[in-house]
């Protein structure tokens, strides 16, 4: 499954708490949902985390412009949908990439979900945002090095390794080093060969 990481930023918490229950339900992704309240919170959650898409209704925090939040977003491809609750204005909507209505049924909801799934990587895989270097730490990881030793290698502290380790963690989502194994070998990070057994 692709991980979706999705803001939903709608002050009516039936909105937000129901979109947000029917987007965690969807079969086809697993999608990470952040429900914000103010605009303060939507823009510094766009501008330090890789979002994928925000599902927002136009007036909140004032009128919102989807252009600013693209701007400051982290995601330079960050998808913006909008929350039609009543009828929108034809050149409101064309702001956005798409929009859900609050009457639309699950099919709907999941058809456009899924659109951005797509897009997000078009070879079909999950993209995974890692860094040259947080690869060469999950090598010595799995060839069984220590932090220490891996600091001590790439001329790190041993804080700079470890905070590597947790951000490798969080954007896999792999926290046994069996799995961050099985995920280098998946992957072609290590060789087979390479890894002590």
């Amino acid at each position: 499954m692709k991980k979706l990481k999705i803001i939903i930023a709608e002050n009516s918490p039936v909105i937000s708490n129901g979109l947000g229950v029917t987007i965690k339900n969807l079969r086809e992704v697993y999608p990470v949902v952040i429900e914000v309240d103010t605009k303060k919170s939507l823009i510094d959650t766009v501008s330090s985390e890789e979002v994928d898409l925000l599902i927002v209704n136009p007036a909140f925090g004032g009128l919102l412009n989807p252009d600013e939040i693209r701007k400051t977003s982290l995601n330079s491809e960050i998808k913006i949908f909008a929350i039609e609750i009543g009828k929108l204005n034809k050149s409101v909507l064309s702001l956005y990439d798409d929009h859900l209505h609050v009457t639309d049924d699950l099919d709907e909801i999941r058809n456009k979900i899924m659109k951005v799934s797509k897009m997000k990587n078009h070879d079909g895989e999950e993209k995974e945002n890692l860094s040259v270097r947080e690869k060469e730490i999950i090598s010595f990881v799995v060839k069984g090095l220590t932090n220490q030793e891996i600091a001590d290698k790439l001329f790190l502290s041993v804080h700079t390794v470890m905070t590597h380790r947790r951000n490798i963690a969080k954007k896999l989502q792999i926290h046994s080093a069996t799995g961050l194994t099985i995920y280098a070998i998946v992957n072609k990070i290590v060789d087979l060969s390479e890894i002590k057994l």
